[in-house]
């Protein structure tokens, strides 16, 4: 039954994800001080997903640069800085002892199957970035030398424009929620 359920999520995490997320805005009360402090984790999220995809180069290459030295994940890594965010602006702590456990068994079960994938790809060469460089948590020192160089046409390649504009309707949503509710600030 977990293995079913790891294999739907991992399969349909941003289908799953949006439904969660509306689930957690419908409970959301937001306030000032949630809000002065979600944003800039949200930003720090963005920063690492935009510094991610001006690397990574999908399907053509295995991507070792960049933040691709530090974790083997920093998209996701993004994800949960995203995530985070936005849970902390909804004003209810309690909600981020519920986000972090549905992130991670979310985004586990996805990188066990793109791990999968790039063994098959990428052999042993995926093996020892494996070996070198973490899953998830960034290690403080980097692996190898950076011999790769951030490129803007990647992340416009990416869409990255897109979750700009989707941060930018959730912050608004919040706010117009928090002046909804102003007895919360």
């Amino acid at each position: 039954m977990i293995a079913w359920l790891r294999n739907l999520v991992s399969h349909n995490r941003i289908w799953v994800s949006a439904f969660i997320g509306l689930l957690f805005f419908a409970a959301a009360r937001p306030t000032l001080l949630s809000m002065g402090i979600g944003v800039p984790v949200v930003l720090l999220g963005e920063a690492i997903r935009v510094w991610s995809s001006g690397h990574i180069v999908k399907n053509d290459s295995l991507t070792m640069t960049g933040p691709y030295r530090v974790t083997r994940n920093p998209l996701y890594l993004g994800n949960f800085f995203l995530g985070l965010g936005f849970v902390v602006m909804a004003g209810l702590p309690v909600m981020v002892l519920i986000f972090v456990p549905i992130f991670f068994f979310i985004y586990n079960a996805t990188i066990a199957e793109e791990e999968k994938f790039l063994t098959a790809r990428y052999g042993d060469a995926f093996k020892e970035y494996q070996r070198t460089v973490p899953r998830f948590f960034p290690k403080m020192t980097p692996a190898g030398l950076s011999t790769g160089r951030f490129s803007w046409s990647l992340v416009k390649k990416h869409r990255e424009v897109n979750t700009w504009l989707a941060i930018l309707a959730g912050v608004l949503l919040f706010l117009f929620k928090m002046w909804i509710y102003p007895g919360a600030s």
